[in-house]
Parts: C-alpha cells; structure tokens; sequence
C-alpha cells in the first residue's frame, strides 16, 4: 500500500505547494513512467491531508509505504519520492541520463522553486489576496492562521540570500514613532504630535511600497535569467523531443503557481517579453494538457489520525516532544 499525502482541497492539488501539483500530475499520467513498479497488486492512494505532522521533514509531499509485514516507510519531498521511483535503478556505463535528471532537478529545487514561495509568501497582494486565504480552507483553526505567519517569516530569510532583499523594517526605521513615545508627549502637544505619527506611517508605507516595488522586479529578473539558463542547459542534455522528465514537470508546475496568482499576469508578460511568444506559449500548453487531464488514481478523504486537527497537532507534537 502506498498512499501520497499532499496539500489540495475538492480534489486539486492547491497552489501553495508546486510540489504537490507536479506529483499530482505525474501520478495521473503513466505515460511519463514514473511510477511503474513491477508488482500489479499495488495499491496507490491520494489523500489531501493538509497535514504536515505526519511527514518527517514537516513538508508535503509524503508518501507513506505500509506492506504487510514490513515497517512502514515515509518519504518526504518530490525529488526524493521521484527517485524512490527512478527508472534506471542503476546507471549503465555510458548512459547519463538519469544523472543529467538528478542534476536538473537539483538545479531546479535551490534556484527556481524559491522564487515560487516568494511570489506565494512575500509578494504582498499575492499573499493577502490568495495564499493567507487558502491556508484558512486547507487547516483547521487556529493552525490555519499561524502557519502562514511562520512559514512567511521561514520564507523571507530563504529568499533574503537568493535575491539580497532589504526590508523597511517600521521597527528599525528612525522616523518611526511608537505609542509609547507618543504617550510621553505633553496634553498640549497631542494633536501635533498625532498629526506627525500619521505622517511618519505614511512616509514608512511609502518606504515599504518602494522596497517591494524593487523586490518584485528583482524577481522578475531572477526569474527570466534562471529559465534562460534552465531551457539552454535542459535541451543541451536532453533533446527536445526527449519524454518529459520529473524536473520539466515540476518547473512547469512552479509555473502554472506563479503565472494563476493574482499579479500572474506580470509574470507571464515577462516570459513573453524575455523568452519568446513561441516558449512561452509551448510552456502554457503543456501546463493545460497537464492540469486537466482526468483523475486516474483513488483519492479518499483523510482518516481522523491523518487529519491536522487540533487533537492530532498536540498529539504529534507530544510524540516529538518525548522522542
């Protein structure tokens, strides 16, 4: 029995976890081969747990392998889920392909799929505007607000060394006026001193909204410079008409995340201006033949134990607690 835990909801994988997409593609789809395994009688689920306490990494994608006699196994991750699958279990002398693929996908996950998590957590109205609101569809309360808050905070000191971003910070910043600074003003003085605490709010939004406008385009620029390279090396070792390999799956499904969020549009226009009308409507293709090819595998809904409920979180934080 193998059962894929991943981040989704209605029976879609959600946007806020590219990996979980690509292997949802990927498990739909057999004529990428992937997933083929010699015994017949294996048994495959998909469950949209949402739970990460079950994997031991904490991340999504899980897949968990429970045979009858044997001790469960999980695994974490979509490259490692992939390679458990790997099709050539062992390199032939002279063939390097499935070592170009691990390179591929080595290079893909450290450079391109952070940029996703910047869009998703650190681009303000695509955090606001989708990624805070999903996660209070995907978990139960109160876990559904504080994980973006922690994951938001993991994710910006990620990026901080991929894209050298600096941050107005309203704490550090010395035009800041804080309330107990206020407080200390004399009565006489309390309406000039409001009218200056309004002012330095707005010279600190002012700051901010500069400083994203600047990491945004830092972005864009990362972005397009990373899939020049990623496209130059990919057909440099793999021709073009080659099967669709794990790492094109899951760069197409950073994609599909980036370009469905509400500044996507932005994204796209730049794939366009910087790599082609032709690439990218090659690229957008694929991701529609992908994202709407119809379920193959059983999905079941989460067991209780599986769930991220309130009484499962304290649960496995009691188990990891004791060891």
């Amino acid at each position: 029995m193998k059962v894929f835990h991943l981040w989704g909801i209605n029976g879609e994988p959600s946007f806020i976890s590219p990996e979980s997409v690509a292997l949802y593609w990927i498990l739909n789809n057999s004529e990428l081969g992937y997933l083929s395994t010699d015994d017949d009688n294996d048994v495959r689920e998909v469950v949209f747990s949402n739970n990460t306490d079950l994997s031991p990494t904490g991340h999504l994608p899980l897949l968990i392998i429970s045979d009858e006699g044997a001790e469960e196994v999980k695994i974490s991750g979509f490259d490692n889920i992939i390679r458990y699958f790997q099709q050539f279990p062992a390199i032939e002398e002279g063939n390097n392909e499935q070592l170009y693929e691990n390179a591929l996908m080595e290079h893909l996950i450290h450079n391109f799929c952070p940029l996703t998590l910047y869009q998703l957590y650190l681009n303000k109205s695509n955090y606001v505007g989708f990624t805070r609101k999903q996660f209070s569809k995907l978990l139960y309360f109160p876990m559904w607000y504080n994980v973006p808050i922690s994951y938001r905070a993991t994710i910006r000191a990620q990026c901080d060394k991929q894209l050298n971003l600096e941050y107005a910070l309203v704490e550090e910043d010395p035009d800041y006026v804080s309330d107990e600074e206020t407080s200390m003003k004399e009565a006489a003085n309390v309406a000039q001193s409001r009218t200056f605490k309004l002012k330095a709010k707005s010279l600190i939004r002012n700051k901010n909204e500069l400083f994203e406008t600047k990491h945004n385009l830092q972005y864009l620029n990362k972005m397009v410079d990373i899939l020049k390279d990623w496209f130059s090396i990919r057909y440099m070792v793999l021709p073009r008409e080659h099967t669709p390999i794990a790492a094109d799956i899951l760069l197409w499904a950073n994609i599909y995340v980036q370009v469905s969020l509400p500044e996507g549009t932005k994204v796209l226009d730049r794939i366009k201006e910087d790599l082609g009308q032709e690439q990218a409507n090659n690229i957008m293709e694929m991701i529609h033949k992908l994202s709407t090819k119809s379920a193959v595998l059983k999905e079941r809904h989460p067991t209780f134990q599986e769930q991220g409920n309130a009484v499962m979180s304290l649960y496995h934080k009691g188990v990891s607690f004791l060891g």
